[in-house]
């Protein structure tokens, strides 16, 4: 099992990715608790250029007891677990470090070894966690506090829970027993009055095909909900067949996919767009993705990320049609 290698250490530092967001943070804490019930020295930290500002972070931060701290230098520590991001992977702010463990949903980006556990398939970082956690025999929902954060977690990277595709996912979501007060309480905190303004600028800028009928929609940094917003507002137009919204991130670039046709699934959308520079999938009429920004480099060196999305779309809209 792959927490019980960790049993040798009695001092672990676990980092989440700079700017840390739900999952990062729910899925940090989850590993937190696991190694304190087992009376292990933890530190939960984070480090970059921002502190956490954001209403609902803020309150998960205090509702939820999450002891993480903002650090300019690395705490003196046996191993170090990065969790939702890769040491030396472009979104961590990568610290001098004696030994190295990764836990992730991203797909990988660095090398890798028996200290790592990542798995793309999953929504969520909390849903790795959570597999981790069962197969310790940890305790999740005696823990009202963790099972809310990694429920939180899941909810924030997949939309709302509206790009929930994989079994694991599905299965977290159905069983953690948590705080609803608590979670609505951060859930109406979730966007803030900027998103407003980012979601008015992407709405009034779109692309949109009049031949294949798909739109495609590009926004400032935001909360990953907010992509599935914008996306589900654009599936519902008459004109738009499917459509594909997405962001900047510094690993990236996160899609919300839609379809409102279902001879152009969107969870197959979301795979061609994303076949061979990252991961994508989900439902018929809803899914999800990520393009990565060295595997683009790789393969579309120096070309527009916007270029190549309307691109691949074609493809598909037009493979779909034979």
């Amino acid at each position: 099992m792959f927490l019980k290698q960790f049993a040798e250490f009695n001092s672990i530092c676990i980092q989440c990715h700079d700017s840390p967001d739900a999952d990062a943070m729910g899925a940090a804490f989850g590993l937190y608790a696991y190694f304190m019930n087992l009376g292990k020295k933890v530190k939960l930290i984070y480090a970059g250029e921002h502190q956490i500002t954001k209403p609902s972070l803020k309150l998960m931060v205090e509702h939820l007891g999450i002891p993480i701290r903002y650090v300019n230098e690395m705490p003196e520590h046996d191993i170090l677990i990065t969790v939702d991001c890769q040491y030396e992977g472009g979104n961590i702010t990568s610290m001098p470090v004696k030994k190295v463990a990764m836990v992730d949903h991203h797909p990988i980006c660095v090398e890798t070894d028996e200290w790592c556990f990542i798995f793309p398939e999953f929504g969520s970082c909390c849903t790795v966690v959570w597999e981790l956690l069962l197969e310790a025999g940890y305790p999740v929902n005696a823990n009202w506090q963790v099972a809310t954060a990694l429920y939180y977690g899941l909810y924030s990277d997949t939309s709302s829970l509206s790009e929930i595709y994989y079994p694991a996912d599905r299965q977290m979501r159905d069983s953690l027993q948590i705080n609803r007060e608590c979670l609505d309480e951060m859930i109406h905190a979730n966007l803030q009055r900027q998103d407003l303004e980012i979601a008015g600028e992407a709405l009034s800028h779109y692309y949109y095909d009049e031949e294949k009928r798909f739109a495609l929609l590009h926004t400032k940094p935001c909360d990953p909900n907010l992509l599935g917003v914008i996306s589900d507002m654009v599936n519902c137009v008459a004109t738009v067949d499917c459509c594909v919204v997405y962001n900047e991130t510094p690993i990236g670039y996160k899609m919300s996919v839609r379809s409102a046709k279902k001879n152009l699934p969107a969870s197959d959308l979301a795979e061609k767009v994303s076949c061979g520079i990252g991961a994508g999938g989900g439902h018929t009429n809803k899914a999800g993705g990520m393009l990565m920004k060295h595997m683009l480099a790789t393969q579309y060196p120096g070309e527009d990320v916007k270029e190549i999305l309307i691109q691949r779309i074609r493809e598909f809209i037009r493979e779909a049609a034979c």
